[in-house]
């Protein structure tokens, strides 16, 4: 293989410039380079190859709870703008960040990555008895979601129900999981370009309820168009090679 790349690089084809995206002009003239030389025969599959396989990760665009743009936690009292409350036992539809006063007894503490968000900025307030879902956004345009992957850290009062574009994930956090965060992943179920995340949190009643989540996530690169044409070009080049 040391030799197969020693030789790609002779032709001017580093690693790093097959993934880049090149025009079919300079891809064609670094393809007649190889066609004239018959030694240069594993050069090319070489090439097609490494093209092939060189599906590269890319980091998905996500928000912990209680940060801002920029990652950094935000302030007391303040509005979660990438989460929104989509459903609640009342007329709620902002997420808020603790107003600074203290939390509920036995909730984890906050920082340094993420803080607790509620309906209202008052977390130690009682709320009404129902389902509290709040909603985070995501886009994998120009990433492949068959690849797309996310991992999650969860901290719920009470129980806390996890669905991906409207689809239950089967994410179920413990009753009692305020006080420490549980693990999960998700690998599946996830769309070209908009996707949805939603966190169903239910209240028993007559005590404080939040969501605390913290999470990661990446997904493979869908290739340039002219990169699927070079490929495709290169199945060409190396049909007429054979031939001769």
């Amino acid at each position: 293989m040391r030799r197969e790349l020693a030789e790609i690089q002779t032709l001017g084809l580093t690693q790093s410039r097959l993934y880049e995206q090149i025009t079919l002009t300079e891809a064609y003239a670094n393809l007649m380079k190889i066609i004239q030389f018959p030694k240069n025969f594993v050069a090319t599959i070489a090439i097609l190859t490494a093209m092939n396989s060189g599906a590269m990760a890319a980091s998905i665009q996500l928000y912990n709870t209680g940060v801002n743009g920029g990652g950094g936690l935000l302030g007391d009292a303040a509005v979660d703008s990438h989460y929104s409350v989509i459903a609640a036992p009342g007329p709620y539809t902002t997420a808020y960040t603790g107003n600074g006063v203290g939390l509920p007894g036995g909730w984890m503490a906050e920082g340094p990555a993420s803080r607790w968000i509620g309906v209202t900025s008052f977390m130690g307030e009682w709320r009404p008895t129902g389902t509290y879902t709040f909603r985070t956004s995501f886009d994998l345009t120009g990433l492949n979601p068959s690849s797309a992957s996310i991992s999650l850290s969860i901290a719920s009062d009470n129980n806390c129900d996890v669905f991906l574009n409207g689809v239950h994930t089967g994410i179920t956090t413990p009753f009692a999981g305020f006080s420490s965060f549980s693990a999960y992943s998700i690998n599946s179920g996830f769309l070209p370009g908009i996707n949805t995340l939603d966190f169903s949190v239910y209240e028993l009643g007559s005590t404080p309820s939040g969501l605390r989540v913290q999470l990661t996530g990446t997904a493979n690169v869908v290739p340039e168009p002219t990169s699927v044409t070079l490929i495709g070009l290169c199945g060409m080049m190396l049909f007429a090679l054979r031939r001769k």
